[in-house]
């Protein structure tokens, strides 16, 4: 019995670390800077955005989140299914290692998802825009940015409006 309970808690740690880990090597350098960041009037003026492109970002990121939304949400199902098979009385080893792998599945999926929108931005930026926003990313800390549309301004910090 004592040997179950161990084995539970090391595979409840194992999901929790490895969907963390995977989180952060799946964003890692690849971060693009939160929220509409193009709708912003000093990037766009800086990045030479047209109003075609910010459309077309903006119909890229709402196709994106619609994803997201349901893709976490398959995540967060599955991490509760691998909690109940873990909390249950008779342990079923083989149960929780399929589950987990279904939790390790959904995990990916965010992360092919977040990728995808990546691979999206770059293809409409190309090279020279695409680096000009990393770089402003990294020197600015548009990486900080907060609120339901990354608002915070990443040139100077404040609201652009």
């Amino acid at each position: 019995m004592k040997k179950m309970t161990i084995l539970a808690i090391i595979c409840f740690f194992a999901a929790s670390g490895i969907g963390l880990a995977r989180e952060h090597c799946a964003t890692g350098e690849f971060k693009l800077p939160h929220g509409k960041w193009w709708q912003m009037p000093k990037v766009t003026k800086k990045l030479g955005l047209t109003s075609e492109e910010q459309q077309k970002l903006d119909d890229l990121f709402l196709r994106s989140r619609r994803q997201m939304i349901d893709l976490t949400s398959s995540v967060q199902k599955e991490k509760l299914e691998l909690e109940m098979i873990l909390d249950e009385q008779n342990f079923d080893e083989s149960a929780c290692r399929d589950r987990f792998k279904k939790f390790e599945h959904a995990l990916t999926n965010v992360a092919n998802e977040r990728f995808e929108f990546l691979v999206e931005v770059r293809k409409l930026l190309g090279h020279d825009r695409y680096r000009q926003l990393k770089t402003e990313f990294r020197e600015r800390g548009m990486h900080r940015m907060k609120g339901p549309e990354g608002c915070r301004g990443p040139l100077n910090g404040r609201r652009d409006s």
